[in-house]
């Protein structure tokens, strides 16, 4: 008698948001890779990219709350697929399909992570980057900016308002 054992934990982030289908008799499946970092790979960066397939209540879970993006825990089992294409070359792909899943980032993470990707504005002044040489003197604000004492601004405040009292443009 052989016993075996089959059983995957995974952590990483969604590569896009889930694909949902649905079987002929109506049950959800959710597909979706995760960019999972640290495995043995033949990718320069180490990250892998690992097909998950969900059904069920946990397809529905898929499509309402992960997002690209998101840290997750799959536990799952590994399964082999394998089929003869259009050209009579057998082909094969791995992929865990889902037991259970739990986000690993807390509320807060998940939403200072949602805001790091947007875009900067940057200001007319500042939109020459390229043209400031190494040898620009660089202004330094003191630690009273931090401590509370903001009386060494005010002459600088007060430029501000009469610049902006004097242009047209709405604030």
């Amino acid at each position: 008698m052989s016993i075996s054992y089959n059983k995957v934990i995974l952590v990483g982030r969604l590569t896009r948001d889930p694909e949902i289908r649905s079987t002929m008799n109506g049950n959800n499946v959710a597909n979706f890779h995760l960019a999972v970092d640290g495995g043995t790979s033949n990718n320069q960066d180490g990250t892998d990219f690992i097909k998950i397939v969900a059904f069920g209540k946990q397809a529905d879970f898929a499509s309402n709350y992960l997002k690209k993006g998101k840290l997750i825990l799959v536990e799952g089992s590994l399964h082999i697929n394998q089929w003869t294409d259009r050209d009579n070359i057998k082909r094969e792909t791995a992929e865990i399909w889902a037991n259970r899943m739990n986000f690993m980032e807390t509320k807060k993470a998940q939403e200072a992570n949602e805001f790091s990707g947007m875009p900067i504005a940057v200001e007319e002044g500042f939109s020459d980057i390229d043209n400031i040489s190494d040898t620009d003197p660089i202004e330094e604000i003191g630690d009273e900016a931090f401590l509370g004492d903001d009386t060494f601004l005010e002459g600088d405040l007060d430029d501000l308002e009469n610049d902006l009292s004097s242009d047209n443009k709405p604030i």
